[in-house]
C-alpha cells in the first residue's frame, strides 16, 4: 500500500510542474545553420532566436516559421525583451538597443575587449550587462556593467568573480548574476549585490529563478537549488554527467533543463525527482524557454524544437 501512495505521489508531482514524460518534442526548420545561443518567446507564438552568426530571427507562429537577417558579424549571446524595450548582447563589446519590441536595432557598443553572454533589463531605465573581459591577464575576468539613464551611460560594477556566465532580472530591482564559484544577487536594482557561493568544483552555466527559490545547472551534470533568494545553494545528486546548459522553471519547485547531445530533463519536488529524455538528436541545446503552454529550445546547427506543455485532448 505504502508503495501504491508513492507512486501515486510522484505521478502527481509530475503532472503538477508540467512534466513532459510521454511527450515528443516537434522539430522545426530554421533558416540558419548557426548555433542558436538564445531564444526569447514574448508569448506562446511570438519569439526571437539570435545566433553566433550575429543573426536575429523572429517568428509569431511558436516557431514553425522563422524571418531572418543578419545584425552584425560578431556572435549574439543574450537577448531580453519587455515592451517595447529590447537588448542584446555578444561578443566583441557587442550591445544593441531596440525601441520597438526587437524589430529594428541601434548599436551601442562597449569596448572591444569584453565578451558578453548576459543582458537583462531591470526597469523602464536600468539594464545590466555582464560577461568577461578578454584583455585581462586571466581571459576570464567578470566584467559588469549598469545604465540607469535608459543605456546612454554605463557604469562598471565592482568586480566581483571571474567568468560572469548568465543574468537574470526580476523587474523592477532584482537582479541575479551569475559567475565561476558565486551567485550575486540584488534587491536594489544592481545598486548592492549579495555575495552568494556555491559547492563543488563545477563550473555553472545557467540559471533560473521563481519568487525566492532558484535552480542551477552546469557542467557534468551539475544541478543545485538556492530557497533564499541565490545567498546560499545547494547540490543535489543527480545520475547525470552531461553538460546542462541552461534552465528554465515552472514554478518554484519544478523546471526543465536542456544540455549535451540532445538531453533533457524535467525537475519536480525542487529537484529530489527528475525524468531524462531527449530531443531526438545528438546536437548540443543551449537555450530553453518557458511560456504559459509551450516549451521551446534550441542549439547547434540552427536546431530548434517546440512542446505544448497542456495539450488539448483529441476528440
Amino acid at each position: 500500500m505504502s508503495r501504491l501512495i508513492s507512486f501515486l505521489v510522484l505521478i502527481i508531482g509530475l503532472i503538477l510542474s508540467g512534466s513532459i514524460l510521454g511527450a515528443d518534442f516537434v522539430k522545426y526548420e530554421t533558416p540558419t545553420d548557426a548555433a542558436i545561443n538564445k531564444v526569447f518567446f514574448t508569448n506562446d507564438r511570438h519569439g526571437v532566436a539570435v545566433t553566433s552568426k550575429g543573426e536575429l530571427m523572429h517568428t509569431s507562429n511558436s516557431g514553425k516559421t522563422w524571418k531572418s537577417k543578419e545584425l552584425t558579424k560578431r556572435a549574439i549571446r543574450d537577448i531580453h525583451i519587455i515592451g517595447r524595450n529590447g537588448y542584446l548582447a555578444g561578443d566583441k563589446g557587442l550591445l544593441m538597443k531596440s525601441t520597438d519590441g526587437g524589430y529594428t536595432w541601434r548599436d551601442v557598443s562597449l569596448d572591444l575587449k569584453f565578451n558578453f553572454s548576459g543582458v537583462g533589463i531591470i526597469n523602464d531605465s536600468s539594464i545590466v550587462v555582464c560577461g568577461t573581459n578578454q584583455n585581462s591577464m586571466s581571459k576570464a575576468q567578470g566584467v559588469m556593467f549598469i545604465s540607469y539613464d535608459y543605456g546612454k551611460n554605463w557604469k562598471k560594477q565592482k568586480h566581483w568573480g571571474n567568468g560572469y556566465t548568465d543574468v537574470k532580472t526580476i523587474p523592477t530591482f532584482r537582479v541575479y548574476v551569475l559567475a565561476i564559484k558565486k551567485a550575486l544577487h540584488s534587491v536594489s536594482g544592481g545598486l548592492h549585490f549579495f555575495n552568494g557561493k556555491y559547492e563543488g568544483s563545477r563550473l555553472c552555466l545557467g540559471f533560473d529563478f521563481m519568487n525566492d527559490w532558484g535552480f542551477m545547472v552546469g557542467y557534468d551534470g551539475y544541478f543545485a537549488r538556492s530557497t533564499d533568494h541565490g545567498r546560499n545553494w545547494e547540490e543535489v545528486p543527480i545520475d547525470i554527467t552531461k553538460t546542462l546548459y541552461a534552465v528554465e522553471m515552472f514554478d518554484k519547485f519544478s523546471g526543465i533543463a536542456v544540455g549535451q547531445d540532445g538531453l533533457i530533463v524535467t525537475f519536480s519536488g525542487s529537484g529530489d525527482r527528475y525524468t531524462v529524455e531527449q530531443c531526438g538528436e545528438t546536437i548540443d541545446l543551449k537555450t530553453v524557454e518557458v511560456t504559459d503552454n509551450m516549451i521551446f529550445c534550441a542549439g547547434l546547427k540552427g536546431s530548434f524544437f517546440a512542446l505544448e506543455r497542456f495539450p488539448k485532448a483529441k476528440n
